[in-house]
């Protein structure tokens, strides 16, 4: 009967133990976790522990209802197995007084409500203690899911965190299960009684389960040991070796030869281009501000006329001196022999003449180099030429000509293609101002238009090489040709004997641009004469005589040499015509 006594005592005892091993398992969890989370700094937050976290928690909400309903079934367990141990206590009371053994029964009630009540009073104190420590975990977690995001800038104290989760899971693991004193991090109590391992753990297992996060602290302990492997810097090139690379070198492959080469000419085109152009903008900006100088100075002394002598020997004219303005131009430069200007255009510039007509095509007045170079006259023109004595060495030339080059910014001759592009041009700028070294000229345009330079057909115009003409039917013929090629038709009469003045330029109306001329032909007006009559109300020639280079591009047009035309000169020149 004893033995059966002491076999009761033992089996609550047993299931107290049982108890005892749930409270230690879930006190030791909740240390671990606690100290896990608050020992861990912020810069320990990598994507792998956070899933490591995850499954933790996991596991912890799973094992909060495993425990509860764990602690149900012992509880009703214990019940009943306290209700079979009185029913057979009772039983083995009866048989034992049968058998007069000595009457225990006052020591089953000692032994079976301490039990009764020990387990009822542990399965409250673990409920109470798990609600804590579950949401000390839950508030812990939430906080490391928050500062996760700062986790790349504050990796410097990852390796200290984990040493002192080390030593904590060192300490525990050396205590003794019994003596082992558990305190939640953000409570302050005195020490309890050490936590117990989940049920569903002890009964199927005579060891107890580690805490769950060591595997986590273990595995995230050798990600951190790992030295990281640092991108290596490159190191900066020099600016010489810059450079060198962007030629062909040995070991390059043939693409790689290729990009480079075709790389380096083209940025050899975009230099040689820059510079090409630059320097075509930098020569118009100085020769425009040349220019402007020199014709201020002359200005000065607006429209003075030369010194001559009163009361002449003869006929002739005896000039004692220049203008005051050419005088001051002709000191800087002999080669000047005079000044032309077409009332508000650009053109303002002086006039020089060399031994040939190449010396001022790409210099200036001070003789510098530059594209614009300046306008100049015939060399074989006489155009006042004054002797030491004063009088003019020879006759004048019939037809003056004055080259120049055609600037894009209307500079020099310029803005003479204007003529052949605007109809009302022409009306507004008929009259062209020349001095020479000793007088002041007028003329009035009678005719402009464009010729083939290297014209060898029946359409050739060589005007720039008829400098004088032989008789009256010589100058009517020159002067008549202009007029059928004319642009623009005008009432400017033009007679034997008139001074003629032409201007010439390049034109980009031919095909060919070394080939094309524009021509701008004037006549002096005569003393006492309107300058501007007979050019105004001008009409479109409806039947102009184009060089044979023209037609070539143009099929649909044609001259007519059979057509209406009223040439200049009188009734016996018109019909040699």
């Amino acid at each position: 009967m004893s033995e059966k006594i002491t076999d009761g005592s033992s089996e609550a005892q047993r299931r107290a133990e049982k108890i005892k091993a749930i409270r230690r398992s879930i006190r030791s969890e909740a240390e671990v976790a606690p100290m896990t989370y608050e020992n861990k700094s912020e810069s320990e937050r990598s994507e792998s522990i956070a899933d490591r976290i995850a499954k933790v928690k996991e596991k912890r909400n799973a094992t909060a209802a495993d425990i509860l309903e764990e602690l149900d079934k012992a509880i009703a367990r214990e019940k009943a197995d306290a209700e079979r141990i009185a029913a057979d206590k009772a039983e083995a009371d009866a048989k034992a007084k049968e058998n007069a053994s000595p009457d225990i029964s006052d020591i089953l009630p000692a032994l079976e409500t301490p039990a009764h009540e020990e387990l009822q009073e542990l399965a409250e104190e673990v409920a109470e203690d798990f609600t804590e420590v579950s949401g000390d975990i839950t508030g812990y977690t939430e906080d490391f899911t928050e500062a996760e995001a700062e986790a790349e800038t504050q990796t410097q104290s990852i390796s200290t965190a984990y040493a002192h989760a080390a030593e904590a899971e060192s300490v525990i693991e050396e205590k003794d299960d019994e003596t082992m004193v558990f305190t939640p991090v953000s409570h302050t109590a005195e020490p309890k009684e050490e936590p117990i391992r989940p049920v569903h753990r002890a009964v199927h297992e005579d060891k107890a389960p580690e805490p769950i996060i060591r595997a986590a602290a273990e595995t995230t302990s050798e990600e951190v040991k790992k030295p990281s492997k640092k991108k290596k810097k490159k190191k900066k090139k020099s600016f010489k070796q810059r450079l060198l690379d962007l030629f062909p070198k040995k070991g390059d492959r043939l693409g790689e030869r290729i990009r480079k080469i075709v790389f380096l000419g083209s940025v050899v085109a975009i230099v040689v281009c820059g510079y090409i152009v630059g320097d075509y903008y930098y020569d118009l900006w100085t020769s425009k501000r040349k220019t402007k100088n020199l014709m201020e100075i002359y200005e000065v002394y607006g429209d003075q006329e030369a010194p001559k002598e009163e009361e002449p020997a003869d006929d002739r004219v005896r000039y004692l001196d220049m203008l005051p303005g050419a005088r001051k131009l002709w000191e800087q430069n002999h080669d000047i022999v005079g000044v032309i200007s077409v009332p508000n255009t650009p053109i303002n510039n002086p006039v020089m003449q060399a031994e040939d007509n190449e010396k001022y095509l790409n210099r200036k007045f001070d003789l510098t180099e530059n594209i614009a170079g300046e306008l100049f006259l015939d060399y074989r023109n006489h155009f006042d030429e004054v002797g030491e004595d004063g009088y003019l060495k020879c006759k004048n030339s019939d037809n003056l000509v004055i080259y120049g080059h055609n600037m894009y910014d209307d500079q020099m001759f310029g803005c003479l293609k204007y003529y052949n592009w605007r109809d009302d041009y022409y009306g507004l700028h008929p009259v062209i101002d020349l001095r020479s070294n000793y007088e002041n000229y007028k003329y009035k345009i009678f005719a402009f238009f464009i010729i083939d330079s290297k014209d060898e057909t029946d359409t050739k115009f060589e005007c720039w090489n008829k400098l004088d003409f032989d008789n009256e039917d010589d100058f009517y013929n020159f002067v008549n040709e202009a007029k059928r090629r004319t642009i623009r038709l005008n009432n400017v009469d033009v007679k034997y004997g008139d001074p003629l003045l032409t201007l010439s330029t390049c034109n980009t109306t031919l095909a060919d641009e070394d080939r094309g001329r524009i021509i701008i032909m004037a006549r002096r007006v005569r003393d006492g004469e309107d300058p501007i009559e007979g050019t105004q109300d001008s009409v479109r020639n409806p039947n102009i005589k184009w060089p044979n280079f023209y037609y070539e591009n143009h099929s649909d047009e044609r001259y007519d040499p059979n057509a209406p035309f009223e040439p200049y000169g009188p009734t016996e020149a018109n019909k040699k015509q």
